[in-house]
């Protein structure tokens, strides 16, 4: 099957969950992951409409960015979805417009003073680790608002809303929990953060599920491009 029709059929399911659920589909977006595609790979995509991409490793974003910028007409939305190092923050301020992944205040005092000195503002997601692994990165789902309250005099970030990566099942309705769990933390929070209006989860096995509990970004690679080799 070509990109082009898988992304179609990832859009018509995307509108589907979204009526089932009672929601607009135009609340959601979807970012396509393309970590581990060739610049040739992203530049198809892009032709075919996907302009939104989310990427994992900024040493690969910041090698891709440039050929794509230059090979693309239209404009491209990055994202940039994994975790963030301090000392990689500086591959990617100024060319992502939304980082889904913090979880670290060393790395929102980075993302700050390097935004700062460009004169711009940087949305940004926090990362909630609603799964408790410890493997995974993500805030401690009980001290989200103590970080929110640490961070909150940074002037060159705005936190826009929440994101999570549950366990992985095979059923995607195993997932349902964890996805509720991060909404009704956002719906808490909102009270007294009112910007927090985003839910950056859901992935290719279960991105209807994540849509009928809130999402407002789903992150979907496979789906999409392809199975990665």
């Amino acid at each position: 099957m070509s990109l082009e029709n898988r992304f179609k059929i990832v859009n018509e399911k995307i509108n589907r969950a979204a009526i089932k659920s009672g929601r607009n589909p135009d609340e959601i977006t979807v970012v396509a992951v393309s970590k581990k595609m060739d610049t040739e790979r992203i530049i198809e995509a892009a032709n075919c409409g996907v302009l939104t991409l989310g990427e994992n490793y900024a040493q690969e974003f910041r090698d891709k960015y440039p050929i794509v910028a230059n090979s693309v007409s239209g404009k491209i939305s990055w994202h940039f979805i994994g975790q963030l190092q301090k000392n990689k923050v500086k591959y990617v301020t100024g060319k992502v417009d939304l980082i889904h992944s913090l979880d670290s205040v060393s790395v929102a005092e980075e993302i700050n003073k390097r935004a700062g000195a460009l004169g711009i503002n940087i949305p940004v997601l926090i990362e909630v680790d609603t799964g408790e692994e410890e493997a995974k990165g993500g805030v401690e789902y009980d001290k989200v608002e103590e970080f929110l309250n640490r961070i909150s005099d940074l002037r060159s970030i705005t936190v826009k809303g929440l994101m999570t990566m549950p366990p992985y099942f095979d059923d995607p309705e195993m997932t349902r929990p964890y996805y509720k769990k991060l909404r009704e933390l956002r719906d808490q929070l909102i009270v007294k953060h009112p910007g927090l209006t985003e839910l950056s989860m859901g992935m290719s096995g279960d991105y209807e599920v994540a849509i009928e509990e809130g999402a407002t970004y789903v992150r979907v690679g496979t789906a999409i491009f392809g199975p990665r080799h």
